[in-house]
């Protein structure tokens, strides 16, 4: 069903008519590492929308907090400035960075009732925080005279920041799991990826081209994008079950299963398949900044396909590619899947959720913003957006290449007790101890299986 409701979202943005042209972002100031799509370029701007109730002429600050890089801060900041010119009396005070330690931070401040007004929120983080009781958030059903969102695909609503019919979060675009190559490189090694592949596959391809150029590794691949490409499907796809079943509060596999799985990521090391872990880890969530990756020492990688466009954008010589996404053969799921990359949400703390709500109608439903912001947080999720991006042919290319090939993957969603913080950072840690050599599979899945049975045993 998710498949069929985004694949109709962007044919239907596709075959819209012409709307406002993108238009540059202006400088900001220097922020996390770029990571996002590049800005959109420049043209007219279109009329401005306004909201259906406007704000008091009151002075107001709000506070927006995100995460990401330069291209997204740019971008979101020059909305900012256009949204104030529209309501001088409305101030947004932005607080943006890396993603390391942002969950952290956040968590700090709902629990102390400091947050930002406006806040971008993982979405394996959202459950936890939903169910912990604390009211954290606002419903944006009941402020629908300020926000629209029937520039919204329904179904994309039901799934995406809706927990038991309270529209809690927005989603911030079309997002999913992307496998990137460059054909140039391939190519030349006599590697073939345009066809659907298996884990097995990926190890075979990359022993091929690390013994035909020994300086070539198949992929480059951080503890993040273990964790969500390569740990996660492969259970998904051995098990059938969600790493947590949430229901029963148990794990979703045996000790056999997880060690197979480990044993499957030394075997990426084993064979030259993905450079040592001490070569990419210090560019984790970066790796587009690597000078490997952009000396082209790496043939692809995985990434989101919010990330995919960054990506490419850092070896301009490249010819790049989106694979397939690997599946096992007999595989009880498909481990991979579209949902969208982040929520936006407001906190009912914030004494001023009336102009926040406002804003975030801008933000979404206004065609200048629309094509300012392009495709920064991925494919945007309403009509507005996905026509303005359309009309620039930002829905093309990469981008496109790894939403349409992540939709044809209808794996179990995961998000619940496993996308929280604790036994995130214990699969990361798990991981890192057999990519550095420091345990066997065996070792770090007794080892990381008693941590997960304590962290559960807290939610029993």
């Amino acid at each position: 069903m998710k498949k069929r409701i985004v694949s109709t979202m962007i044919a239907a943005s596709l075959a819209a008519t012409a709307l406002a042209a993108c238009a540059a972002p202006a400088a900001a100031p220097a922020a996390a590492p770029a990571e996002e799509a590049a800005p959109a370029e420049e043209a007219a701007p279109a009329e401005a929308e306004v909201p259906a109730e406007a704000s008091s002429e009151e002075p107001v600050t709000l506070r927006f907090m995100w995460w990401g890089g330069d291209a997204r801060a740019e971008a979101t900041i020059e909305v900012i400035n256009k949204f104030h010119d529209l309501h001088p009396n409305i101030t947004i005070e932005p607080e943006y960075g890396s993603s390391d330690g942002y969950q952290e931070k956040l968590t700090a401040q709902l629990s102390s009732g400091t947050s930002a007004d406006i806040i971008q929120m993982g979405v394996g983080w959202m459950p936890g925080y939903v169910s912990s009781g604390a009211d954290y958030f606002i419903d944006f059903n009941d402020y629908t005279d300020l926000i629209d969102l029937s520039t919204f695909e329904k179904s994309f609503l039901e799934t995406n920041g809706n927990f038991d019919g309270h529209q809690y979060g927005l989603p911030t675009g079309l997002a999913g799991t992307a496998l990137i190559y460059d054909a140039n490189i391939t190519d030349a090694a006599g590697l073939d990826l345009t066809q659907r592949i298996s884990w097995d596959d990926l190890i075979s391809l990359g022993k091929q081209l690390h013994e035909a150029d020994e300086s070539k590794y198949l992929l480059s691949i951080d503890s993040t994008m273990l964790t969500t490409a390569v740990l996660r499907p492969y259970l998904l796809q051995l098990t059938g079950n969600t790493f947590f079943i949430d229901d029963t509060v148990e794990l979703g596999f045996t000790r056999d299963d997880l060690v197979q799985t480990l044993e499957y990521v030394k075997a990426l090391y084993d064979n030259n398949v993905v450079p040592s872990a001490a070569s990419t880890e210090p560019y984790s969530e970066n790796l587009q900044t690597d000078p490997k990756w952009i000396s082209g020492d790496y043939a692809g990688m995985f990434c989101y396909t919010s990330t995919a466009e960054p990506a490419v954008a850092a070896v301009p010589e490249g010819n790049f590619k989106a694979a397939y996404l690997p599946v096992m053969d007999g595989a009880k799921d498909d481990g991979f899947y579209c949902n969208c990359p982040q929520y936006m949400v407001v906190s009912k703390n914030s004494a001023h959720v009336k102009e926040a709500v406002m804003f975030l109608d801008y933000f979404y439903n206004n065609e200048e913003a629309a094509a300012i912001l392009g495709t920064v947080r991925s494919v945007p999720p309403t009509s507005v957006g996905q026509n303005v991006c359309a009309e620039q042919g930002l829905l093309e290319g990469i981008s496109k290449e790894t939403v349409d090939i992540c939709q044809q993957y209808g794996g179990t969603y995961e998000m619940g007790l496993s996308t929280e913080e604790e036994p995130m950072a214990i699969m990361k840690d798990m991981l890192m101890q057999v990519a550095y050599g420091q345990a066997t599979p065996e070792e770090a899945a007794d080892d990381a299986i008693a941590l997960f049975e304590n962290y559960l045993s807290t939610k029993r």
